[in-house]
């Protein structure tokens, strides 16, 4: 099976790396431990074809985020992240996108539930071979783990309750309103980058600023624009939320570093889910968690490009 769906790559590769890799040189970073970092130039040693024998890809994630990843009433891991999971392996495993659309893909998948704070740690100790994890990309993440390109770009909006008189971020300027948000620091700041003149409302949790919404004690709660989304999704006669963001971040796939191989493979799986063959799969989910009809990539110039 490995040599009949890699048959187009040799055993070999050139891999252009700094000194330090090329050494296995230690890296660092705060609050994690040193470990080697050895570049995998063969096929037969890469994490693709480990994958491909052992017939299970072992995805990292979580249980309890939604729209991301969480149980639904029978306590399957359901989710955007999850899905994203599904149409990596399907692809993998040479599903077609008819199987892929079912819940074929979960057959060649190990979930394994980790806490945030487990995404590196498992990765470095090969407990799982990818995360799918809402993970925001850092410069800081980037020294120990490698990123896959995006799969979505997070931020900051205003959910309001869907009788508000208030519809746009310019709506909300030059009024004073309530504006709940979770408790952090920096949460200020976080609202006034948005809304200047704000009485912010920091809450221990993001369920509590929206019950904090729910009963009319704030005019609105800032929170990511992907919860804003999910909210606005499964109950849109209760809440809306302004179109506009601010405080952009990166959300990506992590893998331990140092395998070209397998990082190429997730690269070129997302990138044809976003905007290429595949993105019919990608654009259901997009609409199943986020309720957004995504409009297809433009023929012709590549859009990524532009």
């Amino acid at each position: 099976m490995f040599k009949e769906r890699l048959s187009a790559l040799t055993s070999r590769r050139r891999l252009f790396v700094s000194g330090a890799a090329a050494t296995g040189a230690v890296v660092t970073a705060a609050g994690f431990p040193a470990h080697r970092v050895r570049a995998i130039d063969s096929v037969d040693d890469s994490r693709l074809k480990k994958v491909l024998d052992r017939g299970k890809l072992i995805v990292g994630t979580g249980a309890a985020n939604p729209p991301w990843h969480f149980e639904d009433d029978n306590g399957q891991l359901i989710g955007m992240d999850i899905d994203m999971a599904k149409l990596v392996a399907g692809g993998l495993f040479g599903l077609s996108q008819e199987d892929r659309r079912t819940e074929k893909p979960r057959d060649y998948i190990e979930f394994v539930v980790q806490e945030a704070n487990q995404r590196i740690p498992n990765l470095l100790t090969d407990k799982v071979d990818v995360n799918f994890q809402f993970m925001t990309v850092t410069a800081a993440r980037a020294t120990q783990v490698e990123f896959t390109i995006p799969y979505y770009r997070e931020a900051v909006t205003i959910l309001l309750l869907a009788d508000s008189p208030y519809n746009t971020l310019a709506d909300l300027q030059g009024k004073k309103l309530k504006i709940a948000i979770l408790q952090n620091v920096g949460a200020d700041e976080l609202v006034w980058a948005g809304v200047p003149d704000a009485e912010v409302i920091q809450v221990p949790s993001v369920a509590d600023s929206v019950a904090a919404l729910d009963a009319g004690r704030v005019d609105g709660t800032a929170i990511d624009l992907s919860t804003g989304q999910w909210f606005s999704a499964q109950n849109p006669d209760k809440y809306k939320y302004v179109p506009e963001s601010w405080s952009p971040q990166t959300y990506a796939a992590s893998v331990k570093p140092g395998d070209q191989i397998w990082l190429n493979f997730l690269n070129s799986a997302i990138h044809e889910l976003l905007v290429g063959l595949d993105f019919s799969l990608y654009q259901a989910s997009f609409k199943r968690w986020f309720g957004v009809d995504l409009a297809p990539p433009a023929a012709g110039f590549p859009v990524e490009f532009k």
